[in-house]
């Protein structure tokens, strides 16, 4: 049936979707401690840095 094909479709979508999010997510904080590590900052020094707000 259609409506369920595209249903499985979509949800399939969103699971990869969340996947690649949570990845994200994860190389992100991995980035943000080897930044602090290397340069000594306070978190909140990482974060301006990382976000391209840091002058």
């Amino acid at each position: 049936t259609v409506m369920s094909n595209g249903y499985r479709t979509l949800s399939q979508h969103l699971n990869d979707l969340k996947k690649e999010n949570f990845s994200l997510k994860l190389r992100i904080y991995f980035l943000e401690e080897r930044i602090q590590q290397k340069y000594e900052e306070s978190s909140e020094d990482v974060y301006r840095t990382v976000s391209g707000t840091a002058l």
